[in-house]
């Protein structure tokens, strides 16, 4: 009888043991389905472009809402502002870039 309870008890230790790294695991890999990857631009600057999981969904050649098509000019700038649409495309907010937006973290335009 003794050894029944045990086999039980190390079965359903077993099977919690799996769940819980079966929700680490689900919770883990939900956290960066997006990823960001800076790319240079022939001749003048830098863009961006940000992956979910392996799909492609923005390509952003250009600096967001400066007229005219102006890459940027480094890359900790283009990181920058892809990294502020990263963050905020995984809050669930409204990810468009604004000029406010680029004042405040010094991008020049």
């Amino acid at each position: 009888m003794n050894m029944k309870r045990n086999k039980k008890t190390i079965g359903i230790s077993c099977f919690v043991l799996l769940l819980l790294v079966g929700i680490i695991y689900g919770y883990m890999h939900s956290i960066n389905i997006y990823r960001l990857e800076v790319t240079r631009i022939e001749g003048s600057g830098y863009g961006y472009k940000i992956y979910e999981r392996e799909r492609l969904i923005i390509v952003q050649p250009f600096i967001p809402v400066v007229s005219g098509k102006r890459p940027f000019q480094s890359v900790q700038d283009a990181q920058c502002i892809g990294n502020l649409v990263l963050e905020r495309m995984k809050a669930g907010k409204e990810f468009a870039i604004s000029k406010t937006d680029l004042d405040s973290l010094g991008i020049v335009y």
